[in-house]
């Protein structure tokens, strides 16, 4: 047994060997290469791969974290880059260490954009009648903006107040907050005093930052608006706190202005009293961790969700039903 073990472990070390002891080689014919592929990938599994390319000849080395920060191999591909630099043909083998070590052929088309730093290696399917199936479909180059843990700051930028939910005026305060999966919410308030119809507010009020390092890390954010007259601005914004706090327990679920003003009511009677008093925006988002990354990717590292909230009905003596025009941010940091 341990002549086998040991057998198969100079294996291993030769393979990796010609992935690795390369550079001159290498070197020497990097001319004559119209396209070089090397470097390191991630899968769609999110592990990470090591592509060696020498001439028309392709390594693809597959690694897993063991979880103490080193790599275990976990396959070994060996193949052949067509004339045409498109498509990449030859064999794999699972890690020859294991007793169940499988293998096949196996395909992928290559995909090279502007920059040659954006690659994407996808598998076409196996070209033999093997039930073995390459662990992956897909391998990107990798890329920092695309790879590295997301992290990321919630804020509201600007609210233009088009009517005031009070006769000529609301006294207006704000709230934001945010929750990483089921940690602990991160909230801000902040006192903006008397504001009239046509004030255009540059509100500056953020939390973060996330960091979302799994691609289905989720983001609940809450964002709540209120004109109330009576009532001391320090009582105010800690019930604004605390509200919001509780309203990241999974048993509310806002999804209007009426259904969140009766939740409020039942955790913070205090927060929305008689009179013209009352909320004028309020609202909550969900987003998930690619969906985020796409998102601010797409827009140059901020993405801006900008709504309309219209108020409900105010008592007699009151203004209209409000309308506020809330900007929302969300900007990542590499």
């Amino acid at each position: 047994m341990v002549k086998v073990t040991s057998y198969y472990l100079m294996i291993v070390l030769l393979l990796v060997s010609c992935l690795f002891v390369v550079e001159h080689v290498y070197a020497q014919s990097s001319a004559n290469n119209s396209n070089d592929i090397d470097g390191i990938y991630i899968s769609d599994m999110r592990d990470i791969y090591q592509i060696k390319q020498i001439n028309n000849t392709v390594w693809i080395l597959g690694t897993e974290d063991s979880g103490n920060g080193q790599g275990t191999i976990v396959n070994i591909f060996s193949g052949t880059l067509d004339k045409s630099n498109n498509r990449i043909t030859g064999e794999w083998i699972s890690n020859p260490l294991f007793n169940n070590t499988v293998g096949g052929n196996i395909s992928f088309d290559l995909l090279i954009g502007d920059s040659k730093e954006n690659i994407t290696i996808n598998t076409i399917s196996s070209t033999t009648e093997s039930n073995n199936i390459y662990p992956l479909n897909m391998l990107t180059k990798y890329n920092p903006a695309i790879h590295d843990p997301l992290k990321v700051y919630v804020s509201i930028e600007n609210i233009l107040i088009n009517i005031p939910r009070s006769p000529t005026s609301d006294k207006l305060y704000i709230g934001l907050s945010g929750q990483k999966n089921d940690d602990n919410p991160l909230t801000a308030t902040k006192y903006l005093g008397f504001r009239a119809d046509g004030s255009n507010i540059t509100a500056d009020l953020r939390i973060g930052p996330f960091l979302l390092d799994n691609k289905n890390d989720t983001l609940k954010v809450y964002i709540l608006g209120v004109d109330k007259e009576d009532g001391t601005t320090p009582f105010t914004l800690t019930s604004i706190r605390d509200t919001l706090i509780q309203l990241m327990e999974q048993s509310y679920n806002v999804t209007d202005l009426v259904q969140g003003i009766n939740i409020i009511r039942s955790l913070t009677p205090a927060l929305i009293p008689t009179g013209c008093n009352g909320i004028v925006f309020m609202d909550k988002f969900e987003f998930l961790s690619e969906s985020l990354r796409n998102l601010t990717i797409s827009s140059n590292g901020k993405d801006i969700q900008e709504k309309t909230y219209t108020g409900t009905t105010s008592p007699p003596g009151c203004g209209p039903p409000s309308q506020y025009v809330v900007k929302l941010s969300i900007t990542a940091f590499i």
